[in-house]
């Protein structure tokens, strides 16, 4: 069976070549054949259908009728729940399923769901998304702490984040205030996002 690869690092200096190794080793060993490896290097909070890689990787498959996609882990495809179930609703509208390795199960088969694969990314997204929380917490108990011992002077002049920018890191806020009546609060809570944060979209969308 042909398959792609689709690896996710969210900056620069960071590596995805221990994801494809992974991938590439459970290829061999279920004599599936790699057709091709798409890569991208970009936050998990943005959007797959705004991702480059994703993007092109879905037209090859279609062109092709290759029919999965392999992760090694559920937070590759986003770090919101919101973002996993989104991303994977995408792939399977175009037919594609997702083989997570973490799991060893295929999402879309003969395009029937599996509905275990379905109930595990969403608890499994729901742990990603409390990681990146505990990360995003620890950054700032860090910064706090560098601000005590002098340390930490902030963002350099002139590098304030951009209207776009900010909007396209927290795309899954944006959503729901733009396509529900949800109240802040409401949101606050699904996204794992802080009240002001979710405040401070609502008004960025309104200027």
């Amino acid at each position: 069976m042909d398959i792609c690869i689709y690896g996710r690092v969210s900056s620069e200096g960071q590596d995805y070549n221990r994801q494809l190794i992974n991938i590439k080793k459970v290829a061999k060993e279920r004599n599936w054949n790699v057709r091709r490896i798409f890569t991208d290097k970009i936050s998990g909070n943005v959007q797959s259908d705004s991702r480059p890689a994703f993007k092109q990787m879905v037209e090859y498959m279609e062109s092709n009728g290759i029919t999965i996609v392999a992760v090694s882990e559920v937070s590759r495809l986003s770090r919101t729940v919101l973002g996993v179930l989104q991303t994977v609703e995408t792939l399977h509208k175009n037919g594609i399923g997702v083989y997570v390795q973490q799991f060893n199960m295929i999402s879309l088969e003969r395009n029937i769901e599996n509905p275990m694969v379905m109930l595990l990314l969403q608890v499994l997204a729901m742990g990603a998304q409390m990681e990146n929380s505990i990360r995003a917490e620890r950054q700032a108990q860090g910064i706090e702490i560098a601000k005590l011992k002098g340390k930490y002077s902030g963002r350099s002049k002139g590098a304030k984040k951009s209207r776009t920018a900010y909007l396209n890191d927290y795309k899954d806020v944006t959503e729901l205030l733009e396509k529900s009546d949800l109240s802040l609060r409401k949101i606050s809570i699904l996204t794992n996002h802080s009240i002001n944060t979710v405040r401070k979209v609502k008004k960025l969308l309104i200027n």
